[in-house]
């Protein structure tokens, strides 16, 4: 009796089931297909980074509006989702040719990158230009010189959009550093590295595609607690009262450099280099003299002469 019930407790399922679970039965048009599952290519928990679902929903709403004035035309601006993809994944997933933007989201450090369905941006583009928004089986034509300029064109004018739907997290502002047609000439971090991937649907002229907003871990570990949540319930400094006069009385105690200049006269060059000792420059004697801190004007006062020492009679206050 022991012996079975250990033998149970090992082995729960008989050998034919497990046989049962891993054998890949696949129907002929490849629905029942076993799939492989990347845990690091996971689909990031909107509770997990409250604040960045916030920043996208409100870039989502005003880009719906600034491309629509870029067009001339409605569209619409969705955010789907956000997954957290392992750089090399990343790299690897992307079409050749890209339609692939490399951005500066000032004042953090690194780059972030924008990917546009090249189908999306070619019918972006003909919209822009007035047509239809027909599709352009030529996915070369999104590597072109005008596709390019365009999604530069597209992406500045998100710039305003992207300042304000960042504002509750920092400000932020957004730079075009470069385009890219090649993505293995782009380098996301470490293959082990993840990168967010903030997913957008864009809808123009009956048809839609995706953009995707790329932002390494690297670039955002300086505000991801921020994004998280986790700085929201830590209460405000609050100003430390005792420190104020401390404060004040060295910097009353601090000392300052202050300097009066008497004259100033201005001769040429060519007089300069025949100078020889015991030649004069003549000046004229000022009325007044401006007592300065650096290059700081403080005080106007008049020169002279006081318990044997050069001095300087403060008579009025001047320009702070």
């Amino acid at each position: 009796m022991a012996e079975e019930l250990a033998a149970a407790v090992k082995s729960p399922i008989s050998d034919e089931e497990v046989a049962a679970l891993l054998e890949k039965k696949e129907s002929k048009d490849g629905a029942g297909a076993v799939k492989p599952y990347d845990f690091a290519a996971q689909r990031i928990n909107r509770t997990q980074l409250p604040l960045l679902d916030v920043v996208n929903k409100a870039f989502a709403a005003r880009a719906c509006h600034s491309l629509s004035g870029l067009l001339g035309r409605d569209a619409i601006v969705h955010f789907d989702s956000m997954e957290a993809v392992k750089s090399s994944d990343m790299q690897a997933s992307l079409p050749t040719p890209a339609t692939l933007a490399v951005i500066r989201l000032k004042p953090l450090s690194g780059f972030a990158y924008v990917s546009v369905d090249p189908q999306l941006l070619l019918t972006l583009l003909d919209g822009f230009f007035g047509g239809s928004g027909r599709a352009n089986t030529d996915m070369q034509a999104a590597a072109a010189p005008a596709a390019q300029r365009f999604l530069a064109l597209m992406l500045r004018n998100f710039a305003p959009d992207v300042s304000v739907a960042w504002t509750p997290v920092t400000p932020l502002e957004l730079e075009v550093v470069k385009q890219e047609t090649n993505p293995r000439l782009v380098q996301f971090g470490a293959a082990q590295e993840s990168v967010v991937v903030c997913k957008f649907t864009v809808e123009f002229a009956a048809r839609s595609g995706t953009m995707n907003w790329l932002l390494p871990e690297a670039l955002l570990a300086p505000i991801r607690d921020t994004l998280s949540g986790e700085t929201s319930g830590i209460p405000a400094a609050r100003k430390q009262e005792p420190w104020g006069p401390a404060l004040g009385a060295a910097l009353r105690e601090a000392p300052l450099d202050t300097r009066a200049v008497l004259a100033e006269a201005q001769i040429s060059l060519r007089e300069l280099v025949q100078l020889s000792p015991g030649d004069i420059i003549p000046i004229d004697a000022p009325q007044q003299v401006t007592l300065l801190a650096g290059d700081v004007p403080l005080y106007q006062g008049r020169f002279g002469v006081s318990q044997g020492r050069n001095a300087l009679k403060i008579l009025s206050g001047g320009s702070r």
